[in-house]
């Protein structure tokens, strides 16, 4: 059974593992190749490593986990932004978790934590314009596309990025 835990300072590794991996899988021909086939393990392991070693007091990383394995999380930044309210900064479930149900319950959770903890019930998120199936999931969780502007990537690319919004995030719970 599927159960969700607030993620700990330990578990750095195994999400920068599951984010570069969802990387590689997702985001081919938006990042560059040399980026997903080279940097992106150890840019998202920098990451998430700075991400636990100082977190920001707003950050709110939520895992969901199948027999202590990582089948997916969700990081949250609250109250950034004082018309779109909460960020979430990244979601990802492992291919074999996808379509199962898992994404649902990662994001209705940190619907609930924004709902609990933020001062402004609304959430936002990007999302490359070219990855249509995010897109469609955020549409179906009642989310809007508020805005598409060019973003510079990691790698230094610069993409077609999408906000989503969500108004109120009470609808989700």
């Amino acid at each position: 059974m599927i159960k969700l835990r607030p993620a700990q300072y330990s578990d750095y590794t195994a999400i920068a593992k599951l984010h570069a991996n969802s990387w590689r899988q997702h985001y081919r021909g938006i990042l560059s190749d040399n980026y997903l086939d080279n940097d992106v393990e150890e840019d998202r392991l920098n990451t998430w490593y700075e991400r636990f070693k100082s977190p920001a007091e707003n950050q709110v990383v939520t895992i969901a986990e199948l027999d202590e394995t990582i089948a997916g999380f969700c990081c949250a930044f609250l109250n950034v932004d004082p018309v779109f309210g909460s960020l979430i900064d990244n979601f990802h479930v492992a291919m074999n978790f996808q379509r199962s149900g898992v994404g649902k319950m990662l994001f209705k959770e940190s619907a609930r934590m924004i709902h609990e903890k933020s001062d402004n019930k609304k959430m936002f998120l990007w999302v490359f314009e070219a990855n249509k199936n995010a897109r469609v999931v955020y549409e179906r969780l009642g989310g809007t596309c508020f805005e598409t502007i060019d973003k510079e990537n990691e790698d230094g690319t610069v993409s077609k990025t999408c906000r989503y919004t969500w108004d109120d995030v009470s609808k989700l719970l």
